[in-house]
């Protein structure tokens, strides 16, 4: 007990609790020990919160939450021995005047990197800022301005250079962000009308494929029916404002036309022509090239993007599902399915101010 009070005399908190908590282990009636240990634990524990506020009065955040932290699981540990410790007077209240000085700081550095055209560094510092300081309005709001003018300039670029489609997504994001912002609203709407498009959907017949597949010769095209109704499904369930799917209920025509064609395949100025007696300026196809749900559960689609006015392709791609992407369940409608979806995906591609 002398030795344990000596150490603490001279400072030597630590010294000073292990003695007293030695002797509190070995006489734990010994009152005046365990007080010993109490008081010498909440002197080691204020010289922490010292250490953290010098740090705080200095501005240097990180230093004093680290020493904070220290505290903190200091504190729990003796909490957990039965002791507890009180916090100083006014620590957490260093602490968040430490934090607001902070804030200050990084806001006045995105205002400089916002000024300089530094945006995404503007974006990054008023958000650090709002969240050291969450009642900085001004902070939440050059955090948005930092989003907001680099994607509106973009738009611009966009719209100068007839790329509508990239113009409309880039003032998009400016209206979600900021509908009030500058000619955001008017703007967007010329663009979504410059750059929205109608698109026909035209199946192709393959009259090789049917041979092949098991028990199917007396329902010659209904692959191709379902096909197409899973691809205009997917074309719509994509959301895109800029899409507009011409969806007349003409495929069984269409598929009886070419099915009595002795190719029982339509060229590409048939399939214009479908388009715009539809009127759609632009016409999708797909013709299954090879279907198997029973042994290899296989899809493969010839897909293809046409202009209705000229007859160009536009697009060209061949689309394949097997087996070791669907789950369990009929492979059947998976198939198609999957494969309708990569096709409206190409589909939401297509630019046509660059096509």
């Amino acid at each position: 007990m002398e030795r344990a009070a000596t150490y603490e005399r001279e400072g030597m908190l630590t010294e000073a609790y292990d003695r007293y908590a030695e002797l509190y282990l070995r006489k734990p009636r010994e009152v005046e020990a365990h007080v010993g240990m109490k008081r010498t634990a909440q002197g080691l524990f204020n010289r922490m919160q010292d250490k953290a506020s010098a740090a705080y009065a200095m501005g240097d955040l990180a230093t004093g939450d680290g020493a904070r932290q220290e505290a903190i699981n200091y504190k729990a540990s003796m909490d957990r021995q039965g002791l507890e410790l009180e916090w100083t007077p006014l620590f957490e209240a260093k602490r968040a005047e430490a934090m607001r000085d902070r804030a200050q700081r990084l806001y006045a550095d995105a205002e400089s990197a916002f000024r300089e055209e530094r945006f995404k560094e503007a974006e990054d510092l008023a958000y650090q800022c709002s969240r050291l300081d969450p009642e900085r309005r001004d902070a939440e709001h050059l955090y948005k301005l930092a989003q907001v003018e680099p994607a509106y300039r973009e738009a611009l670029l966009g719209q100068e250079l007839g790329l509508w489609r990239e113009a409309y997504r880039q003032f998009d994001r400016v209206a979600k962000l900021d509908a009030g912002h500058k000619d955001t609203m008017t703007r967007l709407a010329e663009c979504r009308e410059k750059a929205s498009y109608t698109v026909a959907y035209v199946p192709l017949y393959n009259a090789n494929l049917y041979p092949e597949m098991l028990g199917l010769q007396s329902v010659v095209g209904q692959l191709e029916t379902q096909f197409a109704a899973n691809v205009k499904q997917e074309v719509l369930d994509l959301q895109d404002p800029l899409i507009v799917m011409v969806d007349r209920d003409n495929t069984e025509e269409i598929l009886a036309e070419q099915q009595r064609q002795m190719s029982g395949v339509y060229d590409d100025r048939s399939v214009a022509a479908a388009g715009k007696l539809l009127g759609a300026r632009y016409v999708l196809t797909g013709k299954i090239l090879r279907f198997d749900d029973v042994l290899r559960k296989e899809i493969e689609v010839q897909m293809q993007l046409l202009d209705a006015e000229s007859g160009r392709i536009l697009q060209a791609e061949i689309v394949r599902v097997n087996k070791q992407e669907i789950g369990r369940g009929a492979p059947r409608g998976q198939l198609l399915e999957r494969a309708a979806k990569r096709m409206a995906l190409q589909l939401a591609e297509f630019d046509p101010s660059k096509g």
